[in-house]
């Protein structure tokens, strides 16, 4: 057993590579960029793969777009021994190829799943166990509804109308209403900011500051991933802290751009777990000690 964090791409990667002539996938969240990832990974095989698909046709997350209705669709088109099943109350992510390897997570198949959001899991190769878990899946199959690729056709037709009269009655809702609304959603998000930044566990730094939430995604992203150049730590730490990263503020001293703020606060963060001889800069990468 083997655990599985953030981001777990590599790992679904190898999971999709390693299916020789069956899968099991409950999710019930799915967007199109893992589905292709998954598709491209099954074109080589010379058999032909079955792809058990698992999900929750919930009409709110077919008019978000959360479950990508076109995306199950074209699935089945490229891999046509795909079934899907429809279980109302699935909230389970677990993907099982053939009797091998079976991976248990907090990880929806989407791309927020694959790369930004802090997922947890467990990949299991034994092979009892495996089977254990696979046949849970299929007993929550049976409680589900086999699916039609025409009906999952007629859904998404139905979720897509859906989301054009929602997109005109919010065009027509009062702009005091609108405004409203925007302002408070900011309100919410600021708060948030504000308590994250107060949450930093950087030791050294016990006020909170942007710096020390940065260090903290730094120290993690080392963590994770070895000795990087500042270059690729940069968009890592980005993923873990997007409201902290605002493209639109620039770092502008007696007139002179120096680029983006979040950049600059990064590489602060990476001089000041330095100095306190956190890390060390070895060949231009960076490395925990």
């Amino acid at each position: 057993m083997q655990s599985i964090k953030y981001p777990w791409v590599d790992t679904f990667e190898q999971f999709a590579g390693s299916i020789r002539e069956s899968a099991i996938i409950a999710t019930p969240f799915i967007t199109r960029e893992p589905v292709e990832r998954l598709v491209a990974k099954l074109r080589s095989r010379r058999r032909s793969i079955q792809i058990n698909l698992l999900t929750n046709l919930s009409p709110n997350s077919l008019i978000d777009g959360s479950l990508d209705g076109r995306a199950i669709t074209w699935l089945c088109e490229r891999v046509p021994g795909t079934t899907v099943r429809h279980l109302r109350n699935l909230h389970a992510k677990a993907y099982v190829a053939d009797e091998h390897m079976a991976i248990v997570t907090s990880a929806n198949l989407t791309t927020g799943g694959l790369y930004r959001n802090c997922e947890l899991g467990v990949a299991i190769t034994a092979s009892e166990a495996v089977k254990d878990i696979a046949a849970d899946l299929r007993e929550y199959g049976n409680l589900g509804v086999l699916v039609e690729p025409d009906d999952l056709v007629a859904l998404e037709d139905m979720a897509q109308q859906a989301r054009e009269r929602k997109a005109t009655a919010e065009k027509a809702m009062p702009d005091h209403v609108k405004a409203e609304y925007n302002a408070t959603v900011k309100i919410i998000d600021e708060r948030l900011v504000e308590l994250r930044t107060a949450g930093a566990e950087f030791v050294t730094d016990p006020k909170g500051s942007i710096t020390a939430q940065f260090a903290d995604a730094v120290r993690y992203v080392l963590r994770r991933h070895g000795p990087l150049p500042t270059s690729e730590i940069s968009p890592l730490v980005r993923t873990l802290k997007p409201e902290l990263c605002d493209d639109e503020v620039d770092r502008v001293i007696h007139g002179r751009n120096f680029g983006k703020r979040w950049k600059h606060d990064i590489r602060n963060a990476q001089q000041q777990l330095q100095h306190h001889g956190v890390i060390v800069l070895e060949n231009r990468k960076w490395r925990l000690v």
